[in-house]
């Protein structure tokens, strides 16, 4: 069984495949203050509340945008599993066409992103992933990753906006009672969500019209996807992809071990 992992800047997001089907998937809090040990109690755990066994795992591969975890959690995985991780990165095979300025740059997690979304979709697609940043990944009618949007993330605004505004409360993220708020909370959730949703929105639309094709192709990935997308309200269906970055990480790891097998490609709904 294959162990799949990404690190991202809030949470750390991990599963077992067992060839296409994915046995389970969990997060833990990412935090630079944990040492290996207290990583392999967590993820020891987890495995054993989903009667998973670690001997079980026979590869692992890892995506991350947090550098100072890198080791950690690679000796992590040593430790727990007896198998030296993958780390996507420069060298690492991805059959992705990346016509950026610096690919070596590309985040690991977008990625991982790119070639699962491009094994689900045929064409121009674009891979909208709401997490800490909120990024937009273009891949156009050639197959090449030709850009991306990076803007910040739905919590991150909010946490800025408490922080910077002295009268402004912190607040946890619900869905606004109507668009024009009459208390500051309401005001401040109506102004976040609905925020988001029209600025998702509008860059889709921008992007279509860049293209200059009618029918845009979208999928979806990260942990506030949920929250946002049912207030979007652009022309454009959006496909929620949950698992987007570990079936990525599954098909980089095939293609580097496996280069020959025959990787199917099915949604992780």
């Amino acid at each position: 069984m294959l162990f799949v992992c990404d690190i991202g800047n809030t949470n750390i997001f991990f599963g077992v495949f067992d060839r296409d089907t994915m046995v389970f998937d969990s997060k833990i809090t990412t935090s630079s203050e944990k040492s290996a040990d207290e990583y392999a109690i967590l993820i020891s755990g987890i495995f054993a509340m989903y009667h998973v066994e670690l001997s079980s795992i026979d590869g692992a591969v890892i995506s991350s945008v947090v550098r100072p975890l890198n080791t950690m959690m690679s000796r992590c995985i040593e430790k727990l599993m007896h198998v030296k991780p993958m780390l996507v990165g420069p060298g690492v095979k991805t059959g992705l066409n990346i016509k950026t300025d610096i690919p070596s740059q590309m985040g690991a997690d977008i990625v991982a992103n790119a070639v699962a979304a491009t094994s689900l979709v045929k064409g121009p697609v674009v891979i909208l992933d709401l997490g800490t940043a909120t990024t937009f990944t273009a891949i156009n009618e050639n197959g090449e990753l030709c850009g991306v949007v990076i803007c910040p993330g739905v919590r991150s605004s909010l946490n800025a906006l408490s922080a910077e505004a002295a009268e402004l409360p912190r607040i946890s993220l619900e869905s606004p009672r109507s668009l024009l708020g009459k208390n500051t909370t309401d005001s401040m959730m109506s102004g976040i969500i609905y925020g988001s949703a029209g600025m998702i929105d509008g860059l889709l639309r921008r992007i279509a019209e860049e293209w200059n094709i009618m029918e845009l192709a979208v999928i979806a990935t990260g942990g506030l996807a949920d929250t946002i997308l049912p207030y979007c309200r652009g022309p454009v269906k959006i496909q929620n992809e949950p698992k987007l970055t570990l079936l990525g990480l599954k098909r980089i790891y095939h293609l580097n071990h496996h280069p020959k097998s025959d990787i199917k490609a099915v949604p992780l709904l």
